[in-house]
């Protein structure tokens, strides 16, 4: 799991770095870069929900083990 959220951020960054190459330093215009945009931050979404996911699991987790604690 660990893998896919580093590539999924990787390659947000990756497209990102794309559109601030296309917009800034080669003056294309945003409506032919803007998918890149788009896509680099829908990537971070991603990774972020994702990210959210995975410590409310470990939480919940953290919380059951510590409740069968204390029951024995």
């Amino acid at each position: 799991m660990k893998i896919v959220n580093t590539l999924i951020l990787f390659a947000s960054l990756g497209l990102l770095v794309m559109w601030v190459d296309q917009f800034i330093y080669k003056g294309v215009d945003l409506k032919d870069s803007y998918f890149f945009l788009m896509f680099s931050v829908s990537g971070f979404l991603y990774y972020t929900y994702r990210r959210g996911l995975q410590k409310m699991n470990e939480d919940s987790e953290k919380k059951d083990s510590k409740n069968e604690k204390k029951k024995k």
